[in-house]
């Protein structure tokens, strides 16, 4: 596993069936919670102003690149590093935004993807699945879907959503943490929202009896239907966020974020490093 470094966070670069097989590796261990973060831009660039949400990352057992942003990051930095000027790291910039188009710039291990290829392996292997989080009756509604589907052998608990930080700490976070403990799932699926879930991780880790424990933000809503995915190609070249912007406007800020601001605080450090 090659570890590399954006914005000041670590980045671990592994392919699809490395993930799978590694956090497949780490259920039934025993020993202790394992952490798995899907890091894609925005992650980066709220680490710079958050110590504990960067210490959260930190603190996991693996980080993957969920999107191009990262990889492409990485790519820029070792090209970039070989130029003086910041004429010629503009011009890395500009190439290394021609290979984003086509797709020369790594495979990224997204959330949504790794989601469902270890709710696959659960099928498969028996395992138990938790899923904490999401709005309403998401949760519910998922574990439903996932018994249906997955007649193998598919054990499905779940816990509808803590969104406030009053819910996620105190009794009732007691109280969920002993339901999912109860249960003793192989794989925790927790879609309290970006940085929230990671921290809530990090802080809850000792108490969990839980194989590997993964936050996956708005997947549940993928799994659903309620967010039509991104057509493969667009994912490909690095437009999954211009599909998002489509279906949900109100992200434009968070987008805005992950791709214009995440893409100039990388030309940014890179010119420190002259």
């Amino acid at each position: 596993m090659v570890k590399k470094m954006v914005l000041g966070t670590r980045v671990d670069l592994v392919s699809w069936s490395e993930a799978v097989e590694m956090i497949s590796g780490w259920v039934g261990e025993g020993d202790k919670t394992r952490l798995v973060a899907t890091a894609y831009s925005e992650f980066f660039v709220a680490a710079l102003g958050d110590k504990a949400f960067r210490m959260a990352l930190e603190g996991s057992d693996l980080i993957t690149p969920d999107g191009i942003g990262p990889l492409a990051a990485i790519s820029y930095q070792l090209a970039a590093a070989r130029q003086t000027k910041m004429a010629g790291k503009f011009l890395v910039g500009l190439k290394t935004g021609v290979d984003i188009l086509r797709g020369r710039v790594g495979q990224p291990v997204s959330g949504y993807w790794l989601f469902q290829a270890l709710v696959e392996r659960a099928a498969d292997e028996g395992w138990s699945v938790f899923l904490l989080g999401g709005f309403g009756e998401t949760a519910e509604k998922l574990a439903q879907k996932l018994e249906t589907e997955k007649t193998r052998k598919l054990k499905v608990g779940y816990e509808g959503g803590a969104q406030t930080v009053a819910e996620m700490t105190g009794e009732a976070n007691e109280a969920v943490i002993e339901k999912i403990n109860r249960f003793k799932p192989d794989l925790l699926f927790v879609a309290y929202g970006p940085v929230k879930q990671e921290k809530w991780l990090a802080e809850n880790r000792g108490k969990l009896k839980v194989g590997v424990a993964m936050g996956v933000g708005g997947t549940f809503d993928e799994a659903l239907g309620l967010v039509r995915p991104a057509p493969v190609f667009m994912t490909r070249i690095g437009l999954k966020w211009f599909w998002r912007l489509l279906q949900q406007p109100q992200r434009l800020p968070r987008i805005f974020k992950a791709t214009f601001v995440f893409a100039w605080l990388v030309f940014v450090d890179s010119l420190r490093k002259e």
